[in-house]
């Protein structure tokens, strides 16, 4: 099945194709409205054959499609019916949902996504659950995306980011009764030492995650986490 998986982040929507190894992408940012995308979309898969889309979007969805505007993002998401733009079946999810389910490995794990903002996702023996940590309390009255986000790294630089990170990370792998912690996102790689729990994660984890939307389609799928393709909706 050819899958194709688009990660849309605050600075660059990352697009993989099935069994190819590098990602492209173009910029996302406060340009990109639906039509940018499908343009950028379109120019990069050009004549490759699409069967099935995965998209990760940095907004609340449900039913398959986003619920509001996305802050980092241009206007015009609501409501849009992403299989009928791309004339092919798609699922959508959370971004940082669709990077926690490629890199979970079952139990109770915690995933959060240090961006452009702070994502968050929490997977329970295999149901997904999005969270909102950003707007909890950190420190000094301050919350977790003030210190966490990229431009919270560059306010407070990178020794008081990191303290940050494993301050939040402990105290919320205890709050949720979290197995394990990974740590993703693209500013992930500033992190020097692990905190205790944490794994490093990656955004290449969007694309295993694109593909497990799907492992329950068709005869040769292989579902081991039968309940995660259920989360959103499918839209044609």
């Amino acid at each position: 099945m050819n899958i194709l998986v688009l990660d849309i982040g605050g600075t660059h929507v990352k697009v993989w194709k099935t069994e190819e190894a590098e990602k492209t992408k173009f910029p996302s940012g406060k340009d990109l409205t639906p039509d940018a995308l499908i343009t950028g979309v379109k120019q990069v898969i050009a004549d490759w054959p699409v069967e099935r889309i995965s998209i990760g979007f940095p907004g609340d969805i449900r039913n398959g499609r986003p619920v509001a505007e996305p802050f980092n993002l241009g206007p015009g998401w609501v409501d849009i019916d992403f299989g009928h733009e791309f004339n092919c079946p798609v699922r959508v999810m959370n971004d940082a949902a669709m990077q926690a389910l490629g890199s979970y490995e079952g139990g109770k794990m915690l995933y959060l996504g240090f961006g452009t903002g702070v994502g968050a996702t929490f997977i329970a023996d295999g149901v997904i659950v999005p969270l909102a940590v950003g707007h909890i309390k950190l420190w000094e009255g301050e919350t977790i995306d003030h210190y966490l986000s990229r431009a919270g790294l560059t306010r407070h630089g990178k020794k008081r980011w990191r303290q940050a990170v494993a301050e939040a990370s402990a105290m919320l792998k205890s709050l949720l009764f979290a197995d394990y912690v990974v740590l993703g996102g693209g500013n992930a790689n500033e992190i020097k030492e692990l905190p205790d729990g944490c794994r490093l994660g990656g955004n290449h984890n969007a694309y295993f995650g694109g593909l497990r939307m799907w492992e329950d389609v068709g005869e040769a799928a292989k579902p081991r986490l039968a309940v995660l393709p259920k989360v959103e909706a499918e839209t044609a």
